[in-house]
């Protein structure tokens, strides 16, 4: 019993296809984001995928933050990225 309660409060990862985390040049990159309540979260770039210090993603294995971090890099990483975000209308 003791051990799925240890189980929810381990680190949990979030991994979406990207790139590799192994090797990556950004493991290590900190973004930093203020909670509704005002609380500081820091999502982390790992060499096991994207981490979080809130509590969403000590229970699933995501949240919010994480997943606004990864979107972003899938805006970076995709093939119109210049013409959805560097052109002026």
């Amino acid at each position: 019993m003791g051990t799925s309660i240890m189980a929810k409060f381990t680190t949990k990862y979030f991994k979406p296809e990207l790139f590799d985390y192994k090797t990556h040049w950004a493991v290590g990159l900190e973004y930093p984001f203020r909670g509704s309540k005002g609380e500081h979260y820091t999502v982390e770039i790992t060499k096991k995928g994207f981490t979080c210090n809130c509590t969403g993603m000590s229970f699933r294995g995501k949240c919010k933050h994480s997943e606004s971090v990864a979107q972003r890099w899938v805006d970076v990483l995709s093939d119109d990225f210049e013409e959805k975000f560097l052109t002026t209308s």
